[in-house]
């Protein structure tokens, strides 16, 4: 079982960054949400490593890695992260306030340098902080790929692996190739980010077929999907019910985040900015994403 290590300081995390949003008002949905919610603050067997990939540009990845990120953050009350996992490119730091976006100190390479059994002060303060808890480790714009990166990558990974119960890793690049080997065979869930409309789910299914033709089906079996309304144009609308279908994975792990203008300004990375049925959506991406382990 995942317990974290007694060094870790959790006075810094926000107390009730989600303010009942992702609860419902009455009867049936607010009991459905409070079991949500108690079922993602169970204890792991283990810390878990996610992965997220858009199918296309501008498929809404970065902002869910951080909203998925602050969401397990500020519900389990436990130290959550955050990494740009590309060798060359981030996306991470555009949600950063104040210098840190500028920081050379908040990088994957500066976590990797530490010694083994490196303690939790000395990570976290190679960390940019948000409001919600989530711990950002940001590549800072352009950066040349280094032969190094596999190995820094991993050994992150190891350090870090005591005191967080979730690593979110955002992939930066729209295409996947051999530099993202790595990354996939040490992560433990997928999440794909698309758009709402047909051929942003067409651009999904192929992604997850690249997958299992590249030696990871079990990886894109057990994938959950974000399909993410990123600029309003599916507003009022569900997906359409061959749309789990399209993308071969079960209904229950296909979620759709409305669209919502708070998550293009620089303020939502406050939770409590978000509008309800968005932090609900997000509340559901996170319950998917710990029930596909269970399937």
């Amino acid at each position: 079982m995942f317990v974290l290590r007694r060094s870790v300081v959790l006075g810094d995390l926000s107390d009730s960054v989600l303010d009942g949003r992702a609860l419902g008002r009455f009867g049936a949905a607010r009991r459905r949400a409070e079991a949500q919610l108690e079922r993602l603050r169970a204890p792991l067997r283990h810390g878990l490593r996610l992965t997220l990939l858009g199918a296309h540009a501008n498929s809404g990845r970065a902002t869910t890695t951080v909203l998925l990120g602050s969401v397990l953050a500020a519900v389990r009350g436990e130290p959550v992260l955050a990494v740009d996992g590309a060798p060359t490119v981030g996306a991470l730091a555009e949600f950063l306030t104040g210098n840190w976006w500028s920081s050379t100190s908040v990088g994957l390479r500066e976590v990797a340098r530490l010694p083994d059994g490196a303690p939790y002060r000395a990570i976290r303060a190679r960390t940019a902080p948000l409001p919600s808890g989530l711990r950002v480790l940001a590549r800072g714009g352009l950066a040349a790929s280094s032969p190094a990166h596999p190995q820094e990558y991993a050994r992150m990974l190891a350090l870090t692996d005591p005191y967080y119960s979730f690593v979110l890793t955002d992939w930066s690049p729209a295409r996947l190739d051999e530099s993202a080997e790595p990354v996939l065979k040490l992560t433990d869930r997928l999440v794909l980010c698309c758009a709402t409309h047909g051929s942003s789910l067409d651009a999904a299914a192929r992604t997850l077929e690249t997958l299992r033709e590249g030696g990871h089906r079990p990886l894109a079996d057990g994938a959950v999907v974000a399909a993410v309304d990123v600029q309003g144009a599916g507003a009022g609308r569900g997906l359409t019910d061959d749309a789990a279908g399209r993308l071969g994975v079960a209904a229950h792990r296909l979620v759709r985040v409305p669209f919502d203008p708070a998550t293009h300004q620089a303020a939502a990375w406050n939770l409590n900015r978000l509008r309800p049925a968005t932090t609900r959506a997000y509340v559901d991406l996170a319950a998917a994403v710990l029930d596909a382990g269970a399937e």
